[in-house]
């Protein structure tokens, strides 16, 4: 398949879907141009791709439909059904139909199961409710219409949620008449137009991370202007909006992040002295993992003092407020280059310090703002009474500077880590790693290193997303990291990230043969190549092609031990499937068994746990 012709037609396709084009997405189109080749009756790919450049417009649209990732089961992601059905209710107050929204539905199942769940709780009180899914890809949407499901999209316990909703027919389960009934579909390009509103609930899920940031963006807008206010935006637990719309506020509701219309502009921080009695509302702000965890330990052993939120950098600070209506903010001055000589050897008041421009710079009136020496000293963790008490002084005392310190504080002392967790993972791996990470217990002298293949502008968001979900500080690796426990690393998209004697980590371009960045194979390699296989347990989780087996076979040789996710539920399972074929797996377990296992080789040993499997 020649490579320009290739070329040619992806960059007239991938504008129509907004995706940002990966090299993942390259092979997806070559895949689908050989596929769609055939169907047409063309005796070889390079007639097609010549026959689509001539072509009308349609055929390009076909083309674009086929390239549509329809991954999709009954009630995934559980927690977000759970935090709906505490949401239908309050929604139907409002009198009138309650409408929702399942945006990038595929061939249904989401709909279907937004339904039966807005059934249950609304029909007790007498409210209608109907549900629109809209989707570009005309034969998904034809599927989804059929309302006939195979055993694969009630995996996990969509069969159990969909109880009493569905009948067995032979190898097929039919959605319920009256269910269907209320679900509708239209075809439609999320890019281009959105449906007419307004809808009391959006779900638009595992579908923004596919988008450029450009397309993202006005996707979000658009969405955002078809809520009332109180309605709420679902978006998959591995996404993240990079920016969002000031209409917008996070909230969290049974375990689940969700976006709600704000009702009215955002009140201004209630200040500590109308909150007596209630725990100091403390927001953390360093740039340092290490800094964090420590800090975060310190603030949670306290009475009287409650870890509102953290951020990374002053940038930060005005949206984190906006969210948490914190009472102090904690700045460690190395975060700041203006603190950098002010806060080295004292405590220091500095909202100056904070540049917060426009209706930003208001949340801070009534805000303390307390900022931490750097870490050059020797330890954080015995700062305990000391720490809670400053805070206590600086909140009662408003915008007056707090009292010097009695000098220097001892530095930070890291976190040595014992054993490396690597998890390589491609299509369908971040929901995956999120729910392994979630519950994956803190303590046990790990530090993780995920290649995740992911495009540039979404693995920050990714890392992001995984630190506020799970008890590890989690960020982008970068080069010159040295590992620490109960820290993960994310390497960064279109990079690669390797491992050098002693955990120190290298974050490079990739090399011109690279299939697959970022690269898992190089990942694992380094770590067998370091000497650290004895140390590393390698997981494998759902992707397509043969990332990762390579690395896979060395580390097992190597003395590494070595896991991978169950085929039979994985949403591509050709990398599992290649690193079996070369007997690099040393145990195969379902996705939800993962954590456990990783927990009992840290805890026991890796050549127990090998014995035993």
């Amino acid at each position: 398949m020649p490579e320009e012709l290739l070329r040619a037609v992806g960059e007239r396709v991938f504008p129509r879907l907004g995706f940002s084009p990966t090299d993942l997405l390259w092979q997806r189109l070559a895949r689908v141009v050989q596929n769609q080749a055939r169907q047409a009756g063309f005796d070889a790919p390079e007639a097609y791709l010549r026959y689509l450049l001539r072509a009308g417009e349609r055929e390009l649209d076909r083309l674009a439909e086929a390239l549509t990732i329809n991954e999709t089961y009954f009630f995934r992601e559980p927690k977000h059904f759970d935090a709906l059905r505490q949401l239908l209710p309050e929604l139907a107050r409002g009198g009138g139909p309650v409408r929702i929204l399942s945006a990038g539905c595929a061939t249904g199942e989401e709909a279907y199961s937004l339904a039966i769940a807005a059934h249950r709780a609304l029909t007790p009180l007498g409210v209608e409710f109907e549900v629109l899914g809209v989707d570009i890809d005309r034969r998904a949407l034809e599927r989804a219409r059929e309302g006939r499901y195979r055993r694969w999209s009630f995996r996990e316990q969509g069969l159990h949620h969909a109880q009493g909703y569905v009948r067995q027919d032979g190898d097929y389960w039919l959605i319920r008449a009256d269910i269907r009934q209320r679900v509708h579909f239209e075809q439609m390009n999320l890019v281009e137009q959105a449906p007419a509103g307004p809808f009391h609930i959006v779900f638009c899920r595992n579908t923004l991370m596919y988008l450029t940031p450009e397309h993202r963006k006005a996707v979000i807008a658009r969405l955002v202007k078809l809520l009332p206010p109180g309605g709420a935006l679902f978006i998959g637990s591995a996404e993240t909006l990079d920016a969002p719309p000031p209409e917008l506020e996070r909230v969290t509701l049974a375990g689940a992040y969700l976006f709600r219309r704000r009702e009215a502009a955002a009140p201004p921080a209630t200040s500590p002295a109308h909150r007596r009695g209630e725990p100091l509302r403390v927001l953390l702000v360093s740039r340092s993992p290490a800094t964090r965890v420590v800090l975060r330990q310190v603030l949670q052993a306290q009475t009287g003092l409650e870890l509102a939120g953290e951020a990374r950098s002053p940038a930060e600070v005005a949206e984190r407020l906006r969210e948490t209506g914190a009472d102090i903010v904690l700045l460690d001055a190395v975060t700041d280059p203006a603190l950098a000589t002010a806060g080295r050897e004292t405590w220091a008041r500095a909202t100056p310090a904070l540049t917060l421009a426009g209706p930003a710079s208001g949340l801070l009136r009534g805000t303390g703002v307390l900022v931490l020496p750097d870490d050059r000293a020797e330890t954080l963790r015995g700062l305990g009474e000391e720490l809670a008490r400053r805070i206590r002084t600086v909140a009662a005392r408003g915008s007056r500077p707090a009292p010097a310190g009695t000098g220097p504080l001892v530095s930070l002392r890291r976190p040595s880590w014992e054993r490396l967790l690597l998890i390589g993972s491609s299509t369908g791996g971040p929901a995956v790693v999120t729910e392994i990470l979630r519950r994956l217990p803190t303590g046990l002298g790990l530090a993780v290193l995920i290649v995740q293949h992911m495009p540039a502008n979404f693995t920050r968001s990714f890392a992001d997303r995984l630190d506020r979900l799970s008890g590890y500080t989690v960020r982008e690796a970068a080069t010159g990291d040295l590992l620490q426990a109960d820290a993960v690393y994310v390497t960064p998209g279109q990079h690669n990230t390797t491992v050098a004697h002693g955990g120190r980590l290298k974050v490079e371009l990739p090399a011109p043969g690279d299939i697959y960045v970022p690269n898992i194979d190089r990942a694992f390699l380094s770590v067998a190549r370091a000497g650290l296989a004895d140390r590393a347990l390698a997981v494998v989780l759902t992707g397509m092609g043969d990332d990762g087996a390579e690395g896979m076979t060395r580390l097992a040789a190597a003395g590494a031990y070595t896991l991978a996710q169950d085929p039979r539920e994985a949403v591509v399972a050709g990398m599992i499937e290649a690193a079996l074929a070369r007997g690099a797996v040393q145990k195969v377990l379902p996705a939800d068994d993962i954590p456990s296992e990783i927990a009992r080789w840290a805890g026991s040993g890796r050549r127990a746990l090998v014995g035993q499997s």
